[in-house]
């Protein structure tokens, strides 16, 4: 919460604070959006400060230089990850979890610095598959995720592993299959669904990967409601690295490009990382990603689903995927307007 004067109010901004008149009424209540009606009245009535959510502050800007040493260490990271894929692939299953885990640490640690983990994944410029892009993106996303969990920075670090290996199981799906343009047969989808366990087999007797990141790659796809895999496990039985690693995979993997499906914007990813915390994700791990998620979304250019072109220039906490946009000099609430939507995030 900070004071703000009047004159620096934009429309949209959310009040947390209830604002009284001379008599000792409110006026308006503590979560009312600015329009202009309410900015007339305060000026009329000698208002001169009201108080703010800090929802409003505008995300940080990343300099050319900062999204280059992403992109250096991610790159670094993909190669890394390709050989270890390949070489599983190849049946050759011996390799040292804890030199990979000092691999990624350096990529991991300028994500937590930065933070906006969404800015930094936008400007990759890897031309790489999506199954490798993959593992190293949910690495990132289940790292930033532990950590705006409070968790240790050890603890960070094992959930940064556990995301990088938590798809490696695929190195020994059938090609054709992991390939397949169009929807898979219930032959496929079964086949497929077996990576998980195809992982597990590939590191349960590798003394060097910790048993957390064994469980996180074995049920990763685990869901609360008992409807996920291999073993049908509720969200109790689930181990919570899993459950962390469950959200990043989801996000991650509607956010991008793949062979049988087009990505959706990171706003419809939200909304539909949302309703899964109903089902399936935990919606403890779904609150504190989504949350922190959407202070990166101001500043971003977007294309709304009518053709215009604007930049989110603020988020309503209680409609987080709904932001205000600013198009030329005209604000679109979508928080107000659900007939607008975003399509993608330029």
């Amino acid at each position: 919460m900070r004071e703000i004067g009047i004159e620096e109010l934009v429309i949209g901004d959310c009040l947390s604070k209830d604002v009284y008149n001379d008599l000792g009424n409110i006026i308006l209540s503590q979560g009312t959006e600015i329009t202009k009606r309410h900015i007339d009245y305060f000026k009329k009535h000698s208002i001169d400060y009201v108080y703010l959510d800090e929802m409003d502050s505008e995300a940080p800007i990343l300099s050319n230089y900062e999204l280059q040493t992403f992109n250096d260490l991610y790159a670094n990271m993909i190669d890394i990850y390709k050989t270890l894929y390949f070489q599983i692939k190849a049946k050759h299953y011996e390799f040292d979890a804890m030199t990979l885990l000092d691999e990624i640490k350096p990529l991991v640690d300028h994500v937590l610095m930065d933070n906006d983990v969404l800015q930094c994944l936008r400007h990759v410029e890897v031309a790489e598959e999506y199954y490798i892009k993959h593992a190293v993106n949910v690495s990132v996303l289940s790292a930033i995720t532990a950590k705006w969990m409070n968790m240790d920075s050890e603890t960070v670090y094992t959930v940064a592993l556990a995301g990088l290996l938590h798809d490696i199981g695929k190195a020994l799906v059938d090609h054709n299959i992991l390939f397949k343009p169009d929807q898979l047969s219930a032959y496929e989808m079964s086949n497929m669904k077996e990576h998980s366990k195809f992982g597990y087999e590939v590191i349960k007797n590798n003394p060097t990967v910790p048993r957390e990141v064994l469980a996180a790659v074995l049920f990763h796809h685990e869901r609360s409601d008992g409807n996920g895999y291999p073993s049908g496990l509720t969200e109790e039985q689930t181990p919570f690295l899993a459950r962390i690693i469950a959200v990043a995979d989801v996000f991650d993997a509607i956010t991008s490009d793949r062979v049988y499906k087009e990505k959706v914007s990171s706003f419809k990813a939200f909304s539909i990382i949302k309703d899964e915390s109903f089902r399936g994700l935990d919606p403890r791990v779904c609150e504190v990603f989504l949350s922190n998620i959407a202070t990166f979304f101001v500043n971003n250019r977007v294309k709304l689903n009518d053709g215009r072109i604007g930049d989110v220039v603020y988020i309503n906490k209680y409609a987080l995927n709904r932001p205000l946009v600013r198009v030329n000099n005209e604000f679109v609430d979508l928080s107000m307007d659900y007939s607008v939507d975003i399509d993608d995030v330029l």
